[in-house]
Formats: C-alpha cells, sequence, structure tokens
C-alpha cells in the first residue's frame, strides 16, 4: 500500500460514525465524487468541494492534507473498502459474494466512473499512484477470503491465491467494464466453480503471478 493510502486510512479510522463529524466527512465524500464525475481528477479543486459540501476547506485541509488523500478516501467509501468482507463460510460461496458487490456496484453510474478510473487512471504520475494504491487494497481484501480458506482446509496451501482472484476477477471486470456486457449470477457461479476446482486439484501452482 501507498504512503498516500496508508496516510489517509490512518487520519479517517477514528472518525466517529455518529453525530456532526460522520456527517460532515459523509458531506464532503460526497462532493468529491461528484466533482470527480464532473471535472475529472485534474481539473478537481478543494475550493470547490468544500463549497459543494458547504464546509470551510481548512475543514478538509485538516482532515486530509492533500487532494490525491482526499480523493483516495472518497473512492475508498464508495467502493465499500470499509465494509467487512464476506464470510459465508465457504470459499465459494465468499468469492461469489465479493464478485457480486463488485458488479452491483460497477453497475451504478458511480461505481461505472470509480472502477474505470481505478483502473484506466488519467495518465498522470499522480493518478497512476492513488489507482495503484486503490487496487492494492482491493486485492488485500480479496485475500482475506484466499487464506481464510486455506486455514479451513479447503485449498492447498501453496495454492495460486493472486492467479485465483485475477482469474475470476478480470474476465468478469473486462466483459462489465470494457465491453458493456451483463454478467449474470450463473456465470459468476460457474466462473468461480470452474476456477476453485481447478486450484482444488493443484492447478496453476507453476503460473503464480499477478496478470
Amino acid at each position: 500500500m501507498s504512503d498516500v493510502t496508508m496516510g489517509s486510512h490512518r487520519r479517517t479510522v477514528g472518525v466517529r460514525r455518529g453525530g456532526r463529524s460522520a456527517r460532515v466527512v459523509q458531506s464532503v465524500i460526497d462532493a468529491v465524487v461528484a466533482e470527480l464525475a464532473r471535472s475529472g481528477y485534474g481539473a478537481l479543486r478543494v475550493d470547490d468541494v468544500a463549497a459543494l459540501a458547504g464546509v470551510n476547506k481548512t475543514t478538509i485541509y485538516r482532515r486530509w492534507p492533500t487532494k490525491s488523500e482526499l480523493v483516495g478516501e472518497a473512492l475508498r467509501s464508495v467502493a465499500g473498502h470499509h465494509e467487512p468482507v464476506p464470510d459465508t463460510g465457504s470459499l465459494r460461496g465468499d468469492l461469489v459474494e465479493l464478485v457480486q458487490r463488485a458488479l452491483a456496484f460497477v453497475r451504478t453510474d458511480i461505481g461505472g466512473a470509480v472502477s474505470r478510473f481505478i483502473t484506466l487512471g488519467e495518465g498522470c504520475a499522480e493518478v497512476d499512484v492513488l489507482a495503484a494504491g486503490l487496487k492494492e487494497e482491493s486485492f488485500a481484501r480479496r485475500m482475506r477470503v484466499i487464506d481464510r480458506a486455506k486455514a479451513r482446509g479447503e485449498l492447498p496451501k501453496d495454492a495460486p491465491a493472486q492467479l485465483i482472484l485475477d482469474a475470476i476477477f478480470a474476465p468478469v471486470f473486462s466483459r462489465t467494464l470494457r465491453f458493456n456486457e451483463i454478467v449474470g449470477e450463473a456465470t459468476v457461479v460457474s466462473l468461480v466453480d470452474l476456477v476453485v476446482t481447478g486450484a482444488e486439484r493443484g492447478g496453476g501452482r507453476k503460473g503464480e503471478g499477478r496478470m
């Protein structure tokens, strides 16, 4: 995880989930997402975010000193990074739930914009660092279900976790974001079953690595 995303995470861990503080945070996050959709990262101004959120810009800078931290926290929030990962009791159930959550999110206007931002970026170094940090956070969350499955004995200890996740999520996001296809639940279940069955039988160990 990058220093940028770690810094933002540290500052928001202690935020109260109720009361005025929570309302201010939510209003700022909503304003950031709206401005990001309207003008993109490069043209986004903290002054505009503050005006839209109805807060003083010093309130924003006190919690998020840089624009990248501010945008990162907003994207992290709307993408559900603060939500607990599913725990259905089985690897297949957890993976299907993860994919279904991701699909439900990217099918919204905000979700599609956020997912394209994270996946494609805007071609500048600052955005690349931010997007890479968010991708790593998403990957780390998904890794938890693989680690639990290994602990339960559902997968061999040396099963290629990265390859398992890439084999499931890469085609789903490619079909959804790049080709605007509808990936149904039956397809998700079949894909998860195909990949997990291969992993259970020791497949993919020589092909470890991120795609």
